[in-house]
């Protein structure tokens, strides 16, 4: 029986379990509803791209003042770095964040109720 279709019950949870554990919408690429899928997939990424854009930045910032001498090789110190840092981060960063909350959450709603 290696051809036949799963049952719409473990279809559901496997939907399910991608879209919560792998990517916000790959559940639903999993149920065969692509444009569904596709909502939740690029805000998604979008997201991820503006967040790892800003954090690299930051990265460099620090990483050209630790090479720069401006700031010593000290664990503490450069933590206290990367917390002002992060304390000055901006509204969209925060809606970036939030994005993704509503983008997994939405995903997994979405997912569900198309599977009852």
């Amino acid at each position: 029986m290696s051809g036949s279709p799963l049952p719409k019950r473990n279809n559901r949870n496997l939907a399910l379990l991608v879209s919560g554990l792998v990517f916000p919408g790959s559940g639903h690429f999993v149920l065969g509803h692509k444009i569904r899928g596709s909502i939740f997939v690029l805000p998604t990424l979008a997201a991820i791209v503006f967040v790892l854009r800003d954090v690299m930045a930051r990265a460099d910032q620090l990483v050209d003042q630790i090479n720069s001498g401006a700031l010593p090789l000290d664990p503490q110190l450069i933590l206290e770095k990367v917390q002002a840092l992060s304390a000055s981060d901006g509204a969209a960063m925060s809606i970036a964040v939030w994005v993704l909350i509503a983008c997994w959450i939405g995903s997994l709603v979405d997912t569900f109720i198309i599977t009852r």
